[in-house]
């Protein structure tokens, strides 16, 4: 007796696996998590990009495929001789699989090594596919001579060539 009602248990649980899906993947919940990451981008056999972060959460299920940082991100930006040129630096961030844009939100600071400049914003957004670094918000630029203060900003990638969209306050200029 125990053995047919054990052998009716086990054909009546029949399953399908696209049923089970539907009730146990949820679209707000991450496909996966990762602690003390570290990441690198290289073209070409070259390292151009370092990430490090204490936490990685991605998303893949929502219409929306992303990267969640709920705890920061730094990120190294390397020359050709895989000299640190730049970095960044936040604490939120979140990266648009799709499209290839991260969003850096609260406390962002970009530094350029070569030329001692730093940028500080609340909101930027940096496109890695034409890889342009911009901004909306109001930002601070630190030189070597002065400091710059505007509403956006644009830059390349390795923040050598950037420029304020609204400038703000007095600026400098120098007579060539």
């Amino acid at each position: 007796m125990l053995i047919f009602f054990i052998s009716a248990t086990f054909i009546s649980c029949k399953n399908d696996i696209e049923e089970v899906n539907k009730l146990t993947v949820s679209n707000d919940m991450p496909s996966f998590v990762v602690t003390d990451l570290e990441t690198s981008f290289s073209d070409s056999g070259r390292v151009k990009v370092k990430i490090y972060a204490p936490e990685l959460i991605r998303y893949e299920h929502g219409e929306v495929q992303y990267d969640e940082y709920p705890e920061g991100i730094n990120v190294e930006f390397y020359n050709s001789y895989m000299e640190v040129t730049g970095t960044l630096k936040c604490q939120y961030a979140r990266y648009l699989i799709k499209d290839e844009i991260w969003e850096a939100k609260s406390d962002v600071e970009v530094n350029n090594n070569e030329k001692e400049e730093k940028i500080n914003t609340e909101l930027l957004y940096w496109n890695m596919k034409t890889e342009l670094i911009y901004s909306d918000k109001l930002v601070r630029i630190t030189t070597a001579e002065e400091i710059l203060f505007g509403e956006g900003f644009e830059s390349n990638q390795d923040f050598s060539k950037w420029k304020i969209l609204k400038p703000t306050g007095t600026i400098n200029v120098k007579d060539e």
